[in-house]
């Protein structure tokens, strides 16, 4: 008895209760009334309700249905990790979740990029390599606004999660390891891990692990499998598991590094608009642009950075034109224009007559497709993964007449 009552004054009250919101009168208020009325006190001090995981349609589960999901099968199909992120970043406080197994298919393909930046960062670091306090290197301005992104996202983190809003902070991890750290800093720090020596670096790769780190610790209890056998590899590694560190909190040096990352996000910005012409005209990435700029607010900027817009562009060169030189065609940025050279590289009209031609064939499809979705026995009557498909072919043409537009929007430049 006195072993029952030790266990009793040990495990109640809890802290917290989850549920679902259709058993609130059957379970969680008989719960508060009969442990309020055998002990005196609440059961819990918090009761977290959670939507229903419903089919893709928003129909509600079950056998007779036919609609009913195996997680085991997810599991086994993509992973633990992949599951738990996608339910994760689906559960948005007051909706039900419409399961869609392909986006649990997109977040392999995330752990897949946690996996391989990890092994790049990993497989670069020197044999006894000892991560340092990032204050005390010498930093870049690309590893200052990386810090200062992360500092953000732990804020972002923190707060998601002090408020069970686990959709907006897996959201904001999955934005940053992939948008952030993998396409851009990785991308930036390359040059100096491949090409640098000494202290360049070195600050390289203590950037690169220190923000891993932190990466792993934030997305452990979203992805726990994968984060847990990164963790053993990392020199940062100071308890048995990392389900057993301190959850990274912000720090305040960090958000000095705003005013770097100002500048970075505009470099970034840059490099998108010429990766985007290129895409645009379908010009092969083997094809190094010769590049001009005109501009008085960013010239410091793009002169600091030349290197790193030279690289991830893929131009030859990037100098400064007092005036718009001939075979040219026009990219803007704030407070600026680059001209890229088109001689020896595109066609402008041919390419001009071809687009107006896959345009006049689109809106033709277009206009098909409209006709179904506009006719109500169409819509009441067809079955809906028909019906669906057809809206995701609507949206696909649409997608392809802006791609288009901007395209001719281009050529006119």
């Amino acid at each position: 008895m006195e072993k029952k009552e030790n266990d009793l004054s040990k495990l109640y009250p809890t802290d917290l209760l989850v549920t679902g919101f259709d058993i609130i009168f059957f379970w969680v208020a008989r719960m508060v009334l009969m442990g309020k009325y055998n002990t005196g006190l609440e059961p819990f001090k918090t009761v977290y309700i959670h939507g229903l995981i419903r089919d893709r349609f928003g129909e509600k589960m079950s056998k007779t249905k036919g609609n009913v999901v195996d997680p085991l099968d997810m599991i086994a199909k993509y992973g633990a990790d992949a599951l738990r992120f996608g339910l994760a970043v689906q559960t948005v406080p007051g909706s039900d979740i419409k399961f869609n197994e392909k986006r649990i298919e997109g977040y392999k393909h995330f752990a897949n990029k946690i996996w391989n930046a990890s092994r790049y960062v990993i497989t670069n670091l020197p044999e006894g390599f000892e991560v340092k306090d990032p204050l005390k290197t010498d930093l870049k301005p690309e590893d200052r606004w990386i810090l200062y992104r992360l500092n953000e996202t732990i804020k972002e983190v923190r707060k998601g999660l002090d408020s069970f809003d686990f959709s907006k902070s897996a959201q904001a991890l999955y934005q940053f390891f992939w948008d952030e750290y993998c396409d851009w800093y990785i991308e930036f720090s390359k040059e100096r891990v491949y090409k640098g020596e000494g202290k360049e670096r070195e600050s390289a790769l203590n950037t690169l692990v220190y923000v891993l780190d932190k990466a792993i610790k934030l997305l452990h209890p979203f992805m726990p499998f994968i984060t847990e056998e990164i963790w053993n590899y990392l020199p940062t590694k100071d308890k048995k598991s990392v389900a057993l560190s301190v959850y990274p909190k912000s720090k305040k040096e960090f958000e000095s590094f705003k005013d770097q990352a100002w500048r970075v996000e505009f470099v970034k910005e840059i490099i998108s608009d010429l990766r985007n012409f290129r895409n645009v005209l379908e010009i092969p990435l083997s094809k190094k642009l010769t590049a001009y700029y005109s501009t008085k607010k960013a010239k410091e900027i793009l002169v600091t950075f030349k290197g790193l817009i030279l690289k991830l562009a893929r131009l030859e060169t990037l100098e400064e034109a007092q005036t718009r030189p001939e075979n040219t065609l026009v990219v803007p940025f704030k407070g600026g224009e680059i001209y890229i050279s088109v001689k020896d590289t595109i066609n402008v009209e041919e390419v001009r007559q071809n687009q107006l031609r896959k345009r006049e064939k689109l809106l033709k499809e277009l206009q098909r497709v409209e006709a179904k979705l506009s006719n109500p026995k169409f819509v009441e009557r067809a079955p809906k993964p028909i019906v669906e498909k057809e809206k995701a072919i609507y949206e696909e043409i649409k997608l392809k007449l802006q791609k288009i537009e901007n395209i001719l929007k281009l050529l006119e430049s």
